[in-house]
């Protein structure tokens, strides 16, 4: 195996781990808005013949919803994160591959 098909190998491998690395951000962020959901429908229907008060009701799912706002926000942070060192490996990787070239 030639210098060039080395770099290319590393350069696929960490690629992969970066997408991998991607997915299992969505797949968190699904799971947390799903659990932030079932929350905010178990909090309303439980709560809604016991407490005399809407209005508090009302905050909490409120609340809740400012919960799902932030963990789509942290997931968007992140997948950024990737992005860019995404752009950064793919820079990396073309600069080896013309250095090897030169």
């Amino acid at each position: 195996m030639d210098q060039q098909e080395a770099i290319k190998i590393d350069y696929l491998k960490k690629k992969r781990q970066f997408e991998e690395k991607e997915e299992d951000i969505l797949f968190q962020r699904d799971q947390g808005i799903r659990a932030v959901e079932e929350i905010a429908d178990r909090t309303h229907y439980y709560l809604k013949d016991y407490v005399p008060d809407q209005e508090f009701i009302i905050q909490a799912v409120h609340k809740l919803d400012r919960l799902k706002e932030e963990v789509y926000e942290a997931a968007q942070q992140d997948r950024k994160q990737i992005e860019r060192k995404v752009e950064e490996l793919d820079d990396t990787y073309y600069r080896d591959i013309r250095t090897l070239s030169d």
